[in-house]
């Protein structure tokens, strides 16, 4: 008898709070309807969602134009600290606003969606690299508590939830504020995060681990928290990102 009221009171409550606060599509916010919520977008929006798909780099996971070729002309003429990486969507169309609500927001509950898409559609691929720790790419502390949270590390905990691979998120730290990444190009992008992570704690009990952010642009954050990882003595580093941009 308390199991039944127990579930009749989780689904009134339920109920209440999806009448109170409606979900809304994760790009332009129109409240979804039943048959959307599962997917996070509306319908407009989600015809324009577009998915990295086979054509991608071996290496970055860049979308490459000529289906013949193996890698993109980036990774064609430069080496990586991680073996490879993966990305969930293309940063375009709905996904530009969408990250940007999931980054300054606080719509931290969006992380879930991307999750359960990342997992659908790398989950395997997780499970045969071996994958035994999940490490967000960390926010310089100041930043952190000015906005609250760090997106990539709410991610990385959605996605935890479903690989059932732990969270390090204290092994490497922020060792100095940068500037943002969009904002800079070619070699002054190195030279921005150049020392700027560093190993927290002892990590020797990791051999594999999986590197996740939100956004992909030229690769440069991804290897330099690969570099410092492997420094600690990992022995193979992946990635795992949200977005990456056909560039």
């Amino acid at each position: 008898m308390r199991a039944k009221n127990s579930r009749l009171v989780k689904r009134i409550i339920d109920l209440t709070i999806g009448l109170l606060y409606p979900k809304q599509c994760m790009s332009c916010g129109k409240v979804l309807l039943k048959i959307e919520k599962e997917i996070g977008f509306c319908r407009q929006c989600s015809k324009k969602v577009q998915l990295v798909g086979a054509n991608s780099c071996m290496c970055c996971g860049k979308p490459i134009e000529d289906s013949s070729d193996e890698y993109c002309q980036q990774c064609n003429n430069s080496n990586h600290y991680f073996l490879q990486n993966k990305a969930v969507f293309i940063y375009e169309g709905p996904l530009k606003l969408s990250m940007y609500k999931f980054k300054y927001s606080n719509r931290r509950c969006f992380a879930e969606h991307y999750a359960k898409y990342a997992f659908k559609k790398y989950g395997k691929w997780i499970a045969e690299n071996n994958i035994e720790a999940i490490v967000p790419v960390p926010m310089y502390n100041k930043k952190k508590k000015v906005r609250g949270y760090n997106q990539a590390e709410v991610f990385a905990k959605a996605l935890s939830q479903l690989t059932g691979i732990p969270v390090a998120d204290k092994i490497v730290r922020r060792e100095k504020e940068t500037v943002a990444m969009k904002e800079l190009k070619g070699g002054k992008r190195k030279k921005n995060l150049l020392k700027a992570f560093k190993l927290a704690e002892n990590i020797v009990q990791f051999r594999k681990v999986l590197i996740v952010d939100d956004i992909y642009t030229t690769g440069t954050t991804m290897d330099e928290m690969a570099k410092t990882l492997k420094t600690g003595g990992i022995s193979e580093v992946y990635g795992l990102c949200i977005c990456i941009g056909k560039g």
